[in-house]
């Protein structure tokens, strides 16, 4: 393969010094054939080489697995869930939705404000726990209470609580709390380390409960032990994680049974558009007025 080289006089733009940017050249190609010249290397390097297993293929084995068991085995729990979700909206009421420890924050991410998605969904959200703070803020006592006065939640309102563990003290205590103020709840859990790890975990609720165990519509992603799927060889761990994919999968899930049991009931869905779109942010508009005055992060 050809050297390639930075010209000097941009490297200072190369580094972010200045917002030029830097020439790529290689000793005798024109720009335009430079892609080429890269791959021509890389083919070349390659060459000779143990042929790799393809273990990224697997990976999509494994997740589409994991997801057709969940529709397989939890329809019946995936349309009940569904019609809390429904009636909600039938109500004019929020869906809030609280992933309640590290990764599985990213449940109210998903819902919020996404294409596709409803906007009536009110995230919740607590610094405290979200990812820069994993596992100590997850494992804090006494914060449930706040985090549910922050948002107004209350009797009959309806939480759908995410967490892949199940068994963290943020989590079982916004469990109790809701139970105590009678907020309905839509629990998407696992049971994997609820039945493994021993009740006197750090990373437990002193009670020892375990979120699956909790509410009558609870949800199971079938995350395993240590959540990554892949055993490759020559490392000890297991690779590829797969929590993320079973929490999304069941929310967008009850999204799109709640879409179709609202239409049966004559009723538009209240869709959120991609503004990425044209008409998207315009078509939003209405549903901004609307719902602005109610959910803390629209």
């Amino acid at each position: 393969m050809k050297n390639l080289k930075l010209e000097p006089e941009n490297f200072r733009g190369a580094v972010g010094l200045f917002p030029t940017k830097p020439r790529l050249y290689a000793d005798g190609i024109r720009p335009g054939e430079l892609g080429m010249a890269l791959r021509t290397g890389i083919n070349e390097q390659n060459q000779g080489e143990v042929e790799m297993t393809d273990f990224v293929k697997e990976y999509l084995n494994e997740l589409e697995n994991r997801m057709e068991k969940i529709l397989n085995e939890q329809k019946p729990m995936l349309l009940r869930a569904a019609r809390m979700v429904a009636d909600q909206i039938k109500q004019d009421k929020l869906v809030y939705v609280f992933g309640s420890g590290g990764h599985s924050n990213m449940m109210a991410e998903e819902m919020f404000h996404r294409a596709g998605g409803f906007a009536c969904v009110s995230p919740v959200f607590a610094d405290a726990i979200r990812i820069p703070h994993i596992p100590f803020g997850e494992r804090c006592a006494g914060l449930a209470p706040y985090i549910l006065d922050a948002y107004n939640i209350g009797k009959d309102d309806l939480l759908i609580l995410v967490n892949g563990y199940g068994i963290n003290p943020v989590t079982i205590e916004t469990a109790l709390e809701c139970q105590k103020r009678g907020v309905k709840v839509i629990a998407v859990t696992s049971t994997d380390y609820a039945e493994k790890l021993p009740k006197d975990f750090p990373g437990r609720h002193p009670s020892g409960k375990n979120l699956h165990e909790m509410f009558a519509v609870t949800l199971l992603t079938y995350m395993e032990y240590g959540d990554a799927i892949l055993q490759m060889p020559g490392i000890a761990s297991k690779v590829g994680a797969y929590s993320t994919f079973g929490n999304a999968f069941i929310c967008n899930s009850i999204v799109i049974y709640a879409c179709e049991m609202l239409v049966n009931d004559g009723i538009e869905p209240p869709i959120i558009n991609s503004i990425n779109v044209e008409g998207g942010l315009e078509k939003n508009q209405k549903l901004y007025a609307k719902y602005r005055p109610l959910i803390k992060w629209l």
